[in-house]
């Protein structure tokens, strides 16, 4: 037997050395005479992340902002015991995402491949070669050609917006009766959770017909809605992923999985035994199939379901959510900004006239002030609130160093972040950053802005492969939303978004309500 003294002994030797090892860590960046946020033992920077008071977003927003870090090109921060870095000077943030991408090639998160294929072979968290396999073949997905031919099935789901939005400010007891209060978000949930089903999965969902969240906009919401169970699984895949071969937590349920798999393996079979041509990713994907079959390459990743359907699951993952809530910020400006709405409404009917048959890809990309409109949406709320890399130096070396730029090294395995959400609110590139104003995109402007100053999808070889789609999603929902309606503000609208702390991206904390009126 083990008497008290010897086992009193033994924690006091185990948490002394914890202590020790933990106070080493955290002079990390001392010792390197870079300025940092002093951390908190055992949890670093991340004690208010992980109570849930914060996000991590918000308070790498706060750090750059800091009075103390005013001239610093770079911050040194620590996630638990993991040293890291904040970049600051624009230079550097174009040296990590471009210039040098070889020694920052990989994102910092990762997901188990054993216990969460979707998560882990999806085409966000892949690393190479896989990575760059899976995005060259994915790349014509997403060119101006095939939006073009997928225009068609993303125009029949802005059809059933505009339907939907007629029936909510239709009363039958009261005919006078022209507007209505609506949950905004709501609505975006519904219009981009058919885009999705229809121009990923090939399905048609029919949410906004039937008025109701479907299966798959059921599983995207609750992606994203947060308990501790959920926000401590993504808190190790993208905080702490030297921990997630050991913990195993899961970007997507098991549940989720299934349905996926199932869904998409099944939409496959179906293409390939009817034959039927749709111009959609399930078409690319039994495209790729068929050619990894054609030339007998084992090592293609069309031979393994699970990376086809992991392609799918970045579809949803990426474009339900992001695309619904900059759908929603962007309704909520117009409606607090009546002549910049009543501007754009003029726009839509100048090039659409009265003829409905007449909307093509064409006349919505030649709607100037509409993408300046996204464009200040998408600096002003950045869904996608911060950018990570994690250093991957070449040729087994052990550091990258940013010098003349900055008196600092990055070693192998550190993440490296970006605050494109605290750039977006600088006001040494945006001048009053809160304000909402789309000239700030007309095309004289756009030709001052100094590089690196607006990232909503990232820059450089890693940036969003998505952005064509998801601008179209957003410029169609718009377009539909004042064709025949006009947003107000009403009683229940905020004065000023409040963003929800307890999420990873940008999310309004309660919903935007505002008024839908029938013009």
């Amino acid at each position: 037997m083990v008497d008290a003294t010897t086992l009193l002994l033994v924690v006091i030797t185990i948490l002394t050395g914890m202590f020790i090892w933990s106070r080493r860590t955290n002079v990390y960046w001392r010792r390197r005479r870079v300025k940092f946020v002093p951390p908190s033992y055992f949890l670093g920077n991340l004690k208010d992340v992980l109570k849930m008071q914060n996000s991590f977003a918000l308070q790498l927003r706060d750090y750059y902002f800091n009075e103390r870090f005013a001239r610093e090109p770079l911050v040194g921060i620590y996630l638990f015991h993991q040293p890291a870095l904040l970049l600051r000077d624009l230079r550097l943030i174009h040296t990590v995402l471009v210039e040098d991408y070889v020694n920052f090639s990989h994102r910092f998160a990762q997901c188990d491949r054993a216990q969460d294929k979707m998560g882990a072979l999806n085409l966000f968290f892949a690393r190479n070669p896989e990575w760059r396999d899976i995005r060259t073949k994915l790349a014509p997905v997403f060119s101006a050609g095939k939006m073009r031919q997928m225009f068609s099935l993303m125009e029949e789901i802005g059809y059933d917006l505009e339907t939907y939005l007629a029936k909510l400010t239709k009363d039958i007891k009261n005919k006078n009766a022209r507007s209505t209060i609506v949950q905004i978000k709501d609505i975006c949930d519904l219009y981009n959770t058919d885009m999705i089903a229809s121009i990923a999965f090939g399905l048609k969902t029919y949410s906004l017909r039937n008025t109701v969240r479907s299966q798959l906009g059921g599983h995207s919401h609750d992606m994203f809605v947060i308990s501790y169970r959920h926000a401590l699984d993504l808190c190790l895949i993208f905080l702490c992923p030297k921990l997630v071969k050991l913990i195993r937590p899961k970007l997507f349920t098991a549940e989720h999985t299934q349905f996926l798999r199932n869904l998409v393996l099944s939409m496959l079979e179906e293409r390939e035994r009817s034959g039927i041509m749709r111009n959609d990713l399930i078409e690319t994907l039994l495209t790729l199939k068929k050619e990894a079959a054609l030339h007998q390459d084992t090592s293609h990743f069309g031979h393994q379901p699970d990376y086809l359907v992991a392609q799918a699951a970045t579809f949803e993952l990426a474009g339900i959510q992001t695309c619904s809530s900059t759908l929603a910020f962007a309704l909520y400006e117009l409606a607090r900004h009546p002549a910049i709405q009543e501007r754009l409404h003029a726009e839509i009917f100048r090039i659409l006239g009265n003829d409905e048959a007449t909307l093509t890809y064409e006349k919505v990309e030649h709607m100037t002030y509409l993408r300046m409109v996204i464009e200040e949406t998408l600096r002003k709320y950045p869904i996608v609130p911060f950018l990570e890399r994690q250093c991957t130096p070449l040729h087994k070396k052990r550091f990258v160093t940013f010098r003349p730029l900055a008196e600092c090294m990055a070693r192998r395995g550190m993440p490296v972040f970006i605050s494109n959400l605290a750039i977006h609110y600088d006001p040494q590139f945006w001048p009053n950053p809160e304000e909402f104003d789309p000239e700030r995109f007309s095309l004289e402007q756009k030709k001052t802005h100094l590089p690196m100053t607006y990232l909503p999808f990232g820059a450089g070889p890693h940036q969003c492969i998505g952005m064509p789609v998801a601008h179209m999603q957003i410029k169609l929902g718009i377009i539909h939303f004042l064709r025949r309606h006009r947003l107000e503000i009403c009683d229940k609208t905020v004065e000023n978004i409040t963003f929800d702390k307890r999420y990873a991206l940008l999310s309004q904390e309660g919903g935007i309500y505002l008024k839908l009126v029938k013009i």
